[in-house]
């Protein structure tokens, strides 16, 4: 769930953030309803997949057209969200796979994921983007 203090003072990287909490909160509530269904997940992970590109291209530009000096770092914690998602991905196309359990563990590594990250990672590049005019 989104919480104010999840802002990084930037009004279109906060909204692509609410977006992410968006999601797994979605997926919380699929797993409350006791509604686990395979396709369902299936659509709720593309949807972080595709988010994850779109919200880590804008957080790159800014890297890049700013040379912002933690940028590797920063990046490889968003190759490692890549990477975890896609192998959700890949384990739900499993016919074996338990719907609940992997639906328990995405909901869990998203919001952990997220409010680490931008609580320890994002937090860091307010000041420098808002500094080069960045809103």
């Amino acid at each position: 769930m989104w919480e104010d203090k999840y802002s990084v003072g930037i009004p279109s990287l906060d909204e692509q953030h609410k977006r992410f909490f968006g999601i797994a909160d979605n997926i919380i509530d699929m797993l409350e309803r006791k509604e686990f269904n395979e396709a369902k997940l299936s659509e709720l992970l593309e949807q972080l997949v595709t988010h994850g590109l779109i919200h880590f291209r804008t957080e790159e530009a800014y890297f890049d057209k700013f040379n912002y000096p933690s940028a590797p770092v920063h990046i490889e914690t968003h190759k490692s969200y890549n990477r975890k998602i896609n192998n959700y991905v890949q384990v739900l196309k499993d016919r074996t796979t338990d719907v609940k359990t992997l639906a328990e563990e995405v909901a869990g590594f998203a919001i952990y994921w997220l409010s680490d990250h931008i609580l320890l990672m994002d937090k860091l590049y307010t000041v420098f983007l808002t500094d080069r005019g960045v809103k």
